[in-house]
Parts: structure tokens; C-alpha cells; sequence
């Protein structure tokens, strides 16, 4: 069973990567479709963006979080730490973007 402590950490990395994939295309969408001449909609986008960009940085901190998990990266204490806090202010960014920049409507 000690297979599972691999498996499990490598499949939530590849989830998360495809969900940033598909953040992206949306938002690549988003921008071919939208018009920023409205104020409502320069707000989605902008919200859009950061959203992106906010996701792509915890997706690279998490990979960053799993390679010191297997042992690639040294684990030392300044690096656990840092990793670990700067994953949990992206994931906050992430909340304040989905929920308070980008409009509901």
C-alpha cells in the first residue's frame, strides 16, 4: 500500500495542471469574444487574468510542494516553509479572484 502515498499526490499534480489548461483556454476565449468597452466586462477579464495567472503560480508552487515530497528537491526547512506559505497565499489569492474580482453576472 505504500504505492498509494505516490500515486495519489502524482494525480492531484495532473488535475490540477489540466485545470489549469482548460483556465487557460478559457480564458484565451474570454479574450477573443469579450470587448473591454464596457466596464462590467474589462472587470471579468482583468478578473479573468489574474484568476490565470493566480492558478498557473499554485500550480507551479504544488509542483514544487511534490518534488520535495519524492526527494528531488533537498527538504530543508526554509524551503518547506516558503513553498508551503506561498502555496497558501495562491490558493487565498485564488479565492479573492474567483469570488470578489470577477463579477457573477
Amino acid at each position: 500500500m505504500s504505492w498509494i502515498n505516490g500515486v495519489i499526490p502524482f494525480l492531484l499534480i495532473c488535475i490540477f495542471i489540466y485545470g489549469l489548461i482548460k483556465q487557460i483556454q478559457q480564458s484565451v476565449i474570454l479574450q477573443k469574444t469579450i470587448s473591454a468597452a464596457d466596464s462590467l466586462n474589462k472587470r471579468l477579464l482583468i478578473g479573468n487574468h489574474f484568476y490565470t495567472f493566480v492558478f498557473a503560480g499554485f500550480v507551479f508552487l504544488l509542483l514544487m510542494n511534490g518534488l520535495v515530497y519524492f526527494g528531488l528537491i533537498p527538504q530543508t526547512q526554509t524551503i518547506s516553509n516558503a513553498v508551503s506559505l506561498l502555496t497558501v497565499l495562491f490558493l487565498v489569492l485564488m479565492f479573492i479572484a474567483k469570488f470578489a474580482v470577477i463579477p457573477k453576472s
